[in-house]
C-alpha cells in the first residue's frame, strides 16, 4: 500500500472482495476480460449519447428529451462528486489490486463514483422506464445496467462503493428527471426556466471546482498520482458539452418541436444513420484529440458546446427543414 495514503477501515472489505474477483479472473486466465470490457462500453462517453440521440431523432421526441436530460444531469453530478471526493483507484488504495490491463487506459482520474455505472443506470435505466410496460425489455435493460456495474468490479477499476453510488445516482435521476419534466410539460415556458436554473447551477459548480476546491497531491516515485489541473480541464469541457446537449433540448422543445412518428420509417432510418455516423466521428476524432492534446480550454469548451447543441438542436432543424 502506498505510504502517503491512509484508508478508512470500511475500505478493507471492499478490497477483499476485489481480490476475490481478481483471483477468479486470474484463475480463468482472464478469458472473460474482453467480454466485460465490451459490456462496459455501454457506460462510455459516446454510446449513451448515441442511444439518446436515436430515440430523440427517430422514435419519440419527448422520450429523447427525457433521456438526454438524464444523461446531462448524470454528467454534471458524477464529475462534481469526483472532484469533491478525490478518491483514488483501487490499485492506488492497495497495491495488491492488479486491474485488467485492457481497462486501465479507460480508467483515468478519480474513482468515486463510477461514471460508467452512473451513465448506464441513467440512460439505460431511463430507457427501461420508458419501456416499463414491456416487461422483457425493461428487465433486460436493468440486468444490463447491473452487469455493467459488475464489469467495473471484475476489471478491478472500481470499488463496490464506487459502483453502488454510481448506480444510485443514475436510478435516482430516472425518477427525479421524470418528475422534473412532468412539471416542465405543464407550461411550455418552463423549459426555459429549467434551462436557466441548470445553467446557473452548472456555472456555480464549475466556479467551485475551479477556484475553491481542494485536491489531493500525492506522489509516488516522484510522479503525481492524479493531476487535479487536468481533471479540472476535463470537468469544464464535459460541462460545456452537457450544457450544449441540454440547452439544445430545451430550446428545441420550446421553439422547434418535431414528431418523428410523422415521417416514414425510411426517413427515420436515414436520419438515424447520418446522425449516428456523425456522433461516432465527432467523438472519435474531436473528443480523442481534445483529451489527448489538452488544447486551449476556451476553444475546447466552445467546440464541445457546439457539438452538444448541434446534436440536439442544429441537426433536428436541418433534417426537419430538408425533410430527411
Amino acid at each position: 500500500m502506498i505510504d502517503c495514503l491512509s484508508n478508512p477501515s470500511w475500505i478493507s472489505p471492499q478490497i477483499d472482495f476485489l481480490l476475490f474477483l481478481q483471483n477468479i479472473r486470474v484463475g480463468t486466465w482472464e478469458i472473460f476480460d474482453r467480454f466485460f470490457l465490451m459490456i462496459t462500453v455501454f457506460g462510455e462517453f459516446w454510446l449513451p449519447t448515441l442511444i439518446c440521440a436515436v430515440v430523440y431523432w427517430c422514435f419519440d421526441f419527448r422520450s429523447g428529451v427525457y433521456m438526454f436530460t438524464l444523461n446531462c444531469f448524470n454528467m454534471f453530478l458524477t464529475h462534481l462528486f469526483k472532484m469533491l471526493a478525490c478518491v483514488y483507484r483501487p490499485w492506488v488504495l492497495d497495491n495488491r489490486i492488479h486491474p485488467s490491463e485492457l481497462a486501465v487506459p479507460f480508467a483515468k482520474g478519480y474513482s468515486f463514483p463510477s461514471g460508467h455505472s452512473a451513465t448506464s443506470s441513467s440512460v439505460l435505466g431511463g430507457l427501461a422506464f420508458i419501456l416499463r410496460k414491456h416487461k422483457i425489455w425493461c428487465i433486460s435493460l436493468v440486468l444490463l445496467v447491473l452487469l455493467i456495474g459488475f464489469s467495473r468490479l471484475w476489471l478491478g477499476v472500481h470499488t463496490p462503493q464506487d459502483v453502488v453510488v454510481g448506480l444510485t445516482i443514475g436510478f435516482s435521476l430516472v425518477f427525479a428527471g421524470n418528475l422534473i419534466l412532468k412539471w416542465a410539460d405543464e407550461n411550455e415556458n418552463r423549459y426555459l426556466y429549467l434551462m436557466g436554473v441548470i445553467n446557473v447551477l452548472a456555472l456555480l459548480a464549475l466556479i467551485y471546482t475551479t477556484y475553491f476546491g481542494t485536491y489531493r497531491m500525492d506522489y509516488v516515485s516522484g510522479e503525481l498520482l492524479v493531476n487535479p489541473q487536468k481533471l479540472k480541464y476535463v470537468t469544464i469541457i464535459v460541462y460545456a458539452y452537457s450544457l450544449g446537449l441540454f440547452n439544445g433540448c430545451c430550446l428545441c422543445k420550446r421553439f422547434f418541436p418535431f414528431n418523428p412518428q410523422e415521417v416514414s420509417v425510411k426517413r427515420r432510418i436515414i436520419r438515424g444513420i447520418i446522425g449516428g455516423v456523425g456522433i461516432i466521428l465527432l467523438h472519435k476524432f474531436i473528443f480523442e484529440y481534445i483529451f489527448m492534446n489538452v488544447i486551449d480550454l476556451k476553444l475546447a469548451s466552445l467546440l464541445l458546446f457546439a457539438v452538444g447543441i448541434s446534436i440536439t438542436l442544429i441537426y433536428p432543424l436541418i433534417f426537419t427543414k430538408l425533410k430527411i
